[in-house]
């Protein structure tokens, strides 16, 4: 038979859950002198299982590694629920985009395998591959705030914070209201916590996720949870995206992050006009005063 290999992203719970589930199915250790590894396991069927010390593991064998899988993963992480986060918010150059993923049992099926994790921990192809996979999915809801849109929001509200917890709340409740119309359970939301007041997103949320049936959760690295990477893995993808056509408008290279665009704005300023970098960045950033 064909040889198979599945990765999955753990959290702390579910590393507790697989030495005892793979002894129990008659696996044993086979420990091997690497760093990065913290377990590694055989059976009979010469099928190995290595966990790494970035709480990835992989399965590699010609077998078949669902039921092993079922017993591993939590059973919150069977629980329907919408997972939400954002990219580009730390970005001088490009969109923010905010994104909610909508996780199930039939989601973990067809998608636990790519080993979905945290995007900041991706590289540029990583996070293509990624979501050339994910975008075919039906149930994610999707918010792109261009810059220039950005900055008169940004000028509005005159807090971030604010700007981001809007724009959640609109996914949220795009996504509730799809996944109601077409009768599909959902029972909670859950969201990377951006700011330390937790009412500042329940404030702006609308009437389906302040409903009783809906269980809200927000916590710091919530990348941890399948349906928040799922949604960061998406965001990172369509700010790729969005950043390609960007450079193709104005055939120039746009850098990521927020350090070294200093000189990278000040040659599109002297090639475009300063009114024209209100269209590409986010002028609200400190950066703007050193750029001008």
């Amino acid at each position: 038979m064909a040889q198979k290999t599945v990765s999955l992203q753990l959290n702390q719970k579910e590393i507790e859950n697989l030495k005892k589930e793979l002894l129990k199915e008659g696996w044993f250790e086979n420990m091997i002198d690497n760093e990065y590894v913290n377990l590694r396991m055989k059976n009979d069927k010469g099928s190995v299982c290595t966990l790494y010390t970035s709480m990835k593991v992989v399965f590699q064998g010609s077998e078949d590694f669902s039921g092993i899988i079922g017993g591993i993963k939590e059973e919150s992480d069977t629980v329907p629920r919408l997972g939400v986060d954002e990219v580009g918010k730390g970005d001088y150059f490009g969109p923010l985009v905010v994104v909610a993923c909508f996780v199930n049992r039939e989601f973990l099926k067809e998608y636990d395998s790519l080993g979905i994790g945290d995007s900041k921990k991706f590289s540029d192809g990583k996070i293509r591959d990624l979501y050339g996979a994910l975008k075919k999915y039906k149930y994610y809801y999707s918010s792109v705030i261009y810059p220039g849109e950005y900055n008169g929001l940004y000028k509005e509200y005159g807090n971030v914070a604010i700007l981001l917890a809007k724009e959640h709340s609109k996914v949220i409740e795009m996504g509730l209201k799809d996944l109601k119309e077409r009768h599909i359970d959902c029972k909670r939301v859950v969201i990377d916590q951006f700011s330390s007041r937790k009412d500042r997103i329940t404030g702006e949320l609308g009437p389906l996720a302040l409903s009783d049936s809906i269980e809200f959760m927000q916590f710091h690295k919530g990348e941890s949870d399948l349906a928040i990477a799922s949604a960061s893995v998406l965001a990172r993808g369509i700010f790729l995206e969005e950043m390609d056509k960007m450079e193709e408008e104005y055939y120039f290279s746009f850098p990521k992050g927020a350090s070294n665009v200093i000189a990278p704005a000040r040659e599109f300023v002297k090639k475009y006009g300063v009114e024209e970098l209100g269209k590409v960045a986010k002028t609200s950033f400190k950066t703007t005063k050193k750029v001008i």
